[in-house]
């Protein structure tokens, strides 16, 4: 009897000391006094490598948290790094311990998709488009070219909020997609014989004029006091760097932009990750030290009002709220800027109707800010609550929430320890 309990002992002794070394915890602090739902946390290669140990850096993980639930999370190459990134909720001032476990062979990690970009590409003029992950623009591609060659005229990217599209031609303006669904619908917007996307659907709509404006956080620059969209080039890359459950990232890249006799070189990389109602940006100019230009389309304002506020010493966010939808309900639009890029705050004329399709009328309707650094570095967030996506934005003060915690969001991300 005394050697069964020996053997028991000895087993359970075993299998304490395999547990322990099997658990592989990573903490995530939430330094702020508010809640963070579904919450970027980044988590870099170096710090799984010290957290698994030598034996196990070359072994496939996955994430659990403290009552074994597997955790949304995603593994990303790019720019010369690797990062999982996850979407954690957050309670005020709240620590969480994440598990980092090592995978088998057998092991799933088939998450619901939350983020995705779709550039559809009809190459044969047969009414079938192509989901395109890289792509070349011809230099001839012209506004409203007929058979379409791209889908929803552009570049579309969204979240379980809300979704945004570039017209990717000379005019290169960003427009909106209002979503009263979390599914990912872009795929199928804008195809032949389907509904119309200017008509409300059961997924949402497309909510907003862009016409001669910068639209959702459009580009362009400004030199000797005249604004220059950024319009035709020389050459135009589109690429999906990732494309995931809890973010994608794709890059623009444009070569042999002409602005009053300087040949620019701009690449943007656009992400949005799940649980926001925006995109961040992040700008590369080459070529020039003009002021890089973004803004906000005033066309459908009642209440011709920019509202500006400082939420910490870091952040400046500038935003728009009216009946200014398409289908004249609330629709709040929002940049927020690191305060030392901000130079100016301006307003474009509203000449002319605003409903060019051309790319070469200038730019009018518009709110706009001058953003400038030394190394030709700069970024934004561009946000967009309409109040059929959420009851919050029903209020302008429901809006401007959203924008003060998000503002204070970035300048205090997730403590990895």
């Amino acid at each position: 009897m005394k050697r069964i309990f020996f053997i028991l002992t000895l087993i359970l002794f075993s299998c304490s000391i395999e547990k322990k070394e099997d658990t592989h915890i990573i903490t995530a602090k939430n330094t702020l006094s508010i809640e963070r739902n579904a919450e970027p946390v980044i988590i870099t290669q170096e710090k799984i490598d010290k957290v698994l140990g030598k034996e196990n850096q070359v072994k496939d993980i996955y994430f659990e948290d403290k009552n074994g639930k597997k955790i949304p999370f995603q593994k990303d190459d790019f720019n010369g790094k690797t990062e999982y990134c996850l979407s954690i909720d957050f309670k005020a001032n709240e620590t969480k311990e994440l598990y980092v476990k090592i995978s088998g062979k057998d092991q799933q990690n088939d998450f619901t998709p939350y983020t995705n970009i779709r550039l559809g590409k009809d190459a044969n003029a047969d009414g079938i488009f192509e989901d395109i992950k890289e792509e070349r623009r011809d230099p001839d591609h012209l506004p409203g070219s007929d058979p379409v060659l791209y889908q929803a005229e552009g570049i579309s990217w969204e979240n379980d909020k809300v979704g945004f599209r570039i017209y990717w031609d000379k005019r290169n303006g960003k427009d909106i997609w209002g979503k009263t669904t979390d599914k990912m619908v872009l795929d199928s917007v804008g195809l032949p014989n389907t509904p119309s996307y200017h008509e409300i659907q059961p997924w949402g709509a497309d909510v907003l004029k862009v016409g001669n404006t910068l639209g959702a956080g459009a580009l362009a620059i400004k030199k000797n006091d005249k604004l220059y969209r950024l319009a035709e080039t020389k050459e135009a890359h589109f690429k999906v760097l990732t494309e995931g459950p809890v973010r994608s990232v794709l890059e623009l890249k444009y070569k042999g932009w002409k602005v009053d006799g300087e040949d620019l070189d701009l690449t943007e990389i656009i992400s949005i990750w799940k649980g926001k109602y925006g995109y961040n940006s992040d700008l590369i100019l080459k070529g020039s030290k003009q002021k890089l230009v973004t803004g906000i389309v005033n066309i459908n304002l009642k209440k011709d009002t920019l509202y500006i506020l400082h939420p910490n010493k870091n952040k400046t966010f500038l935003y728009t709220f009216d009946r200014q939808s398409e289908f004249k309900d609330n629709l709040g639009m929002a940049l927020i800027v690191n305060t030392n890029e901000l130079v100016k705050t301006e307003k474009a004329p509203n000449t002319g109707t605003g409903r060019s399709i051309d790319g070469n009328s200038p730019i009018s309707h518009t709110y706009y800010v001058e953003l400038q650094k030394e190394n030709n570095r700069v970024s934004y967030s561009f946000y967009a609550g309409w109040e059929q996506s959420n009851s919050a934005f029903k209020t302008k003060e429901g809006f401007e929430d959203l924008l003060i915690n998000e503002a204070n969001k970035q300048v205090n991300p997730i403590i990895i320890e």
